[in-house]
């Protein structure tokens, strides 16, 4: 036996071989992951994050002229109406006396003395979250 045929016996012997090498290495790799199934997984992430924004803005906004806590103070805020995005009027209570003021941006004027206060037992407790959230999307 020559050296040739020596290595031709050889290689013909890999060769058989190299198949199962393959299908064993192929076996071994896992599953490359989808790149669109991920990609919805973010997607789907991104839309529940914009619109928890968007949800949260919009209840900013509905309760942003309501007090969430009470003024315990020598003055207190007994109603309030809004009269447009930045002006509104107000009743204030100051020791016994109540009175109504006109809120802008730039000043807050006196307008009247009330001579018969306002009744209090609906503003200044404000009650639970449950009632405030319930208020808020009803109007």
């Amino acid at each position: 036996m020559n050296v040739f045929s020596a290595c031709v016996n050889t290689a013909a012997g890999f060769s058989a071989l190299l198949p199962l090498l393959v299908q064993a290495e192929e076996k071994s790799l896992p599953a490359a992951p989808d790149p669109l199934a991920s990609g919805g997984k973010v997607m789907i992430f991104l839309i529940v994050i914009i619109a928890l924004i968007v949800v949260l803005a919009w209840l900013v906004n509905k309760l942003r002229g309501t007090r969430l806590i009470p003024s315990q103070g020598a003055i207190r805020v007994i109603a309030s109406q809004p009269l447009g995005m930045k002006e509104k009027i107000a009743v204030v209570q100051i020791g016994e006396k109540q009175m109504v003021i006109g809120v802008t941006p730039q000043q807050i004027t006196h307008l009247t003395d009330l001579d018969e206060p306002l009744p209090q037992g609906q503003e200044t407790s404000p009650g639970s979250f449950q009632e405030l959230l319930k208020k808020a999307i009803r109007s």
